[in-house]
């Protein structure tokens, strides 16, 4: 179903608070964290193991980088514990999913695996935050910009599965912003930044998923089928 663009609301997040987003390996990385960084928020940039991940953009200058040397429970814990006490605490998260073409099958589950636990150890400080004002919990994939429906564009199914974790997040936290996003591979760095920026700000929380191609905005809905 077509979506128009976004209603824009402005918020920000609270003093000494932080929005920690993860590093695709992409400009995108480089540009979302400068996006958010102009508006005054603390950013600290996640970062995959390198041996998954390999590239590592520059980031823009008093954004913060965090690397996780691999994907154990007890160290992401603990470097999420090191994020909260060093920069604040986490009161946004969003997740950039690297494209498929730059790990195997394997990796990308270990990556997907991640972004669970991450949810698991955000649980608290996202609701917490919530009470006082807006937090938020975002999923950025790069299927085709039409999940995955338009047959048109090769990509690994895998990472589908950060729609159903965001909508299930969406029903568990109630105070939390939750939305997935697909962004097509065609989209380029600053367009893909910008697009997210716009999708933050959406002040509509009934909206759970959105796609994004080169022509426009959609999401998915049902339709009764009519019988003859």
């Amino acid at each position: 179903m077509p979506l128009s663009v976004p209603d824009f609301w402005q918020f920000t997040l609270p003093e000494f608070h932080t929005c920690l987003l993860t590093d695709d390996g992409s400009l995108t990385t480089n540009r979302l964290a400068k996006l958010l960084s102009e508006e005054g928020w603390q950013v600290v940039v996640l970062s995959f193991p390198q041996s998954i991940v390999m590239e590592r953009p520059p980031l823009p200058q008093g954004v913060n980088r965090v690397a996780l040397a691999d994907f154990s429970e007890e160290h992401l814990q603990q470097q999420l514990t090191i994020i909260s006490e060093t920069y604040g605490l986490i009161g946004a998260f969003i997740h950039l999913h690297p494209e498929h073409q730059v790990y195997d099958s394997k990796s990308e589950k270990s990556i997907l695996k991640s972004v669970f636990l991450l949810a698991k150890y955000l649980k608290r400080s996202l609701n917490q935050v919530a009470q006082a004002g807006r937090s938020c919990f975002l999923t950025v994939a790069r299927l085709d910009g039409e999940f995955g429906l338009g047959a048109t564009i090769d990509f690994s199914a895998i990472s589908g599965g950060l729609f159903g974790l965001t909508k299930t997040l969406n029903l568990e936290w109630e105070g939390v912003f939750c939305r997935a996003i697909d962004l097509s591979p065609e989209l380029n760095a600053e367009a893909s930044a910008n697009l997210i920026m716009a999708e933050l700000h959406d002040p509509n929380s009934l909206i759970l998923e959105v796609a994004y191609n080169s022509q426009r905005r959609v999401t998915l809905a049902s339709q009764t089928a009519s019988i003859a």
